[in-house]
């Protein structure tokens, strides 16, 4: 029986990870890379299980763990993978309480409420494209027109990540893989760079670096078109869980 199961693989996660870890509570913390896993520091009481889970080896997971607590710290974006923990949980009879990230203002911004009505409008635009929306959405991308020299991606430098736009026919040049956040000049720089015209991103929250996207953007005269956030069950912040984790109440 463990103390915390952790959903992590962002950087709430990873706060959260060394904070058990210091604290020395028995966590298991569950990433779907590698890329993720080299992110993190095992040892003492913390463990790192590297595979991607559906619902029913999170079901197996927490049944063989018991974990008295599981804290999913997954991206906002993602969805399909909290439904898919909250329902393990409910199977197994594990608390469930999800890790929430701060929203920021979008103002000035174009919203879609998916990506397909994003590509949609993208699809009647002229001009460079810049993306930072990850590998995962790179390829319904293609189906702008002329996409391999308008659309430049940013994503994280995972070798999953980068065959997947190799493979969809984005040219090497025009993929960045990078880890963020970033800052508003490095942003700026890499727009100028790209001689990009619209800024397509997600609502990341601070953790994200969203405000210094919007900014950069906005400084470079670029239209900023933004991925909307699913709607999140509720929960508690990342800095909330740390203070309860610092005085041992969680």
């Amino acid at each position: 029986m463990i103390d915390v199961l952790l959903f992590g693989g962002t950087t709430e996660g990873r706060e959260l990870a060394e904070k058990l870890k210091e604290k020395e509570i028995q966590t298991l913390v569950c990433v779907a890379t590698a890329y993720g896993e080299s992110l993190l520091e095992p040892g003492g009481t913390l463990r790192i299980h590297r595979e991607r889970l559906d619902e029913a080896a999170m079901a197996a997971l927490m049944a063989q763990e018991r974990p008295r607590l599981v804290l999913d710290a997954t991206h906002p974006y993602a969805d399909g993978v909290s439904r898919s923990i909250r329902a393990a949980c409910a199977a197994t009879d594990c608390p469930y309480r999800r890790v929430k990230r701060n929203s920021q203002p979008e103002d000035g911004c174009r919203i879609f409420p998916d990506l397909a009505a994003m590509v949609a409008w993208l699809q009647t635009q002229e001009g460079v494209i810049f993306s930072s929306l990850g590998s995962k959405e790179a390829r319904a991308l293609t189906a702008v027109p002329g996409f391999e020299e308008r659309v430049w991606l940013r994503i994280l430098p995972s070798r999953e990540g980068l065959e997947a736009c190799l493979e969809a026919g984005f040219p090497a040049r025009h993929i960045i893989c990078m880890q963020g956040p970033f800052s508003r000049e490095l942003n700026e720089a890499m727009f100028r760079a790209a001689g990009a015209d619209i800024l397509i991103t997600k609502e990341s929250g601070g953790a994200g670096g969203f405000g210094e996207k919007l900014s950069a953007a906005r400084a470079c005269g670029m239209t900023t078109a933004v991925l909307e956030r699913p709607a999140d069950a509720d929960g508690l912040p990342a800095a909330e869980w740390l203070e309860r984790i610092e005085r041992g109440t969680i």
